[in-house]
């Protein structure tokens, strides 16, 4: 009789454990995708959706700004494990802004030297901009070597460290400030479209046998002062540094915008479909060595690469494309994830959305996610833009965030963070992903 009361409280406890364990955790969803109910939710979307056209009521003219985002005071870094704040600046970290006008819009290209771009400042950006602003594309440099402090979320104390308000709140207001005098400075220009093969410097970190896309793609301007600005993209991670280093820099966009100012009086960078891909070619030089290689590699190509002209008369459209999705599914093991409502409670709702900026025959997708090289290269979706008579530059972090976006294969083979740790929509999304990028392609064919 002693033994019942012990046994009884053990029995109590150990059922309070479980249940408490199974209010957190749930089993991976693997419903097949088109049984999904937010499939067919989005392909009604996609089936109405219709970019909104800005036909050009006069000829280009386009103007640009810069600022750093070095704070004046200590704060975290932010890209890899937590390691406190940053003691001292190898490079500065700036916040972009071209501004692409046809006579009929504004287009603000807006580019973060940051990890993402964080969405608590486009939040804060767009609060602070009267109707009728113009048109936002957003995206950042995704180094791994600048500032944290940027996500008020308990994940985001955890990874970027403590949230600095007051911080964001001068980046909102530079930025808003940096929008009105880059359109102030405009001036009349020709735009042209270029690429250049970089694909002997990118490798697949997922699996090395794999395809990648080692394209650089992006836009130049011609004013006519002379003075000549570009828009460069690329799909190698800004991981050149090591993580055990404390100094702020750009990482690999910093140096071949450095490299390109003789050239350019303005060099903007944004991430493209960087997902499972990394930068390769050297294995015994690193860091800030590495780093100034770097731009020697990356440079002459941008600077040599035949431009493809879109003229001084350039329609613009633009639309933003909302994402359905199911549950979040934040992987704790290969078939257990978080339940919805704690991954709510650490980080932001799942929330995510594609920009859409096309700029004559030029169509830009902004991504809100790490998205991968690997599918833009396997699933042929620069050679369908050609066939609708587009040229097609895909970027990563528009402002909003649902994690890594990969081919679908690696999800049940792949230990690797990005797979496990940072894919956070769950199975068959690289699946999802492409058939919706497929249909925006289709339905902005030039008529």
């Amino acid at each position: 009789m002693k033994f019942k009361e012990p046994l009884k409280i053990i029995l109590i406890t150990a059922t309070v454990i479980l249940l408490f364990v199974a209010s957190l955790v749930a089993p991976i969803d693997y419903t097949p995708l088109k049984e999904q109910p937010f499939y067919a939710r989005m392909q009604a979307r996609l089936d109405s959706f219709k970019l909104r056209p800005f036909p050009a009521s006069d000829t280009l003219q386009v103007g640009w700004s810069q600022f750093s985002i070095v704070p004046g005071h200590p704060m975290p870094m932010a890209g890899y494990k937590p390691r406190g704040n940053f003691t001292e600046v190898h490079d500065s970290v700036y916040i972009k802004v071209m501004a692409i006008d046809n006579g009929a819009v504004t287009a603000y290209l807006i580019s973060a030297g940051l990890l993402i771009f964080p969405p608590a400042l486009k939040d804060m950006i767009n609060s602070r901009l009267p109707p009728g602003h113009g048109l936002l594309y957003f995206s950042a440099t995704h180094t791994h070597t600048s500032v944290g402090g940027w996500d008020p979320s308990l994940l985001g104390a955890v990874l970027m460290g403590s949230y600095d308000q007051k911080w964001m709140e001068s980046l909102a207001d530079s930025t808003v400030a940096h929008m009105a005098k880059a359109k102030s400075s405009r001036k009349p220009a020709t735009l042209s479209y270029w690429e250049a093969d970089l694909g002997q410097y990118v490798s697949n970190r997922l699996d090395s046998s794999a395809k990648v896309d080692g394209e650089a793609r992006g836009l130049r301007v011609a004013r006519s002062d002379g003075s000549q600005g570009i828009l460069f993209t690329f799909g190698a991670h800004p991981t050149i540094i090591s993580k055990n280093l404390t100094s702020l820099s750009a990482d690999y966009p910093g140096e071949v915008a450095r490299r390109l100012s003789g050239d350019y009086a303005f060099a903007e960078f944004m991430a493209g479909p960087l997902g499972s891909q990394k930068f390769k070619g050297y294995k015994k030089i690193f860091d800030f060595d590495l780093l100034k290689i770097s731009g020697g590699l990356f440079a002459p190509p941008i600077r040599q690469a035949a431009q493809v002209p879109l003229g001084n008369v350039v329609n613009i459209s633009y639309g933003e494309l909302k994402i359905e999705h199911g549950s979040s599914q934040l992987r704790l093991s290969r078939n257990f994830k978080l339940r919805d409502w704690v991954f709510k409670w650490i980080s932001r709702p799942l929330e995510g959305r594609i920009t859409i900026l096309q700029i004559g025959d030029v169509l830009m997708l902004g991504m809100s996610c790490d998205f991968s090289g690997e599918i833009t290269a396997t699933e042929g979706l620069e050679a369908l833009a050609a066939q609708n008579g587009l040229k097609l530059i895909i970027t990563s972090f528009n402002g909003d965030y649902t994690g890594y976006i990969s081919k679908d294969t690696h999800y049940q083979t792949s230990d690797a963070e990005e797979v496990r740790v940072l894919n956070w929509v769950g199975p068959y999304f690289g699946q999802y992903y492409t058939g919706i990028i497929k249909k925006i392609i289709q339905n902005s064919k030039l008529k």
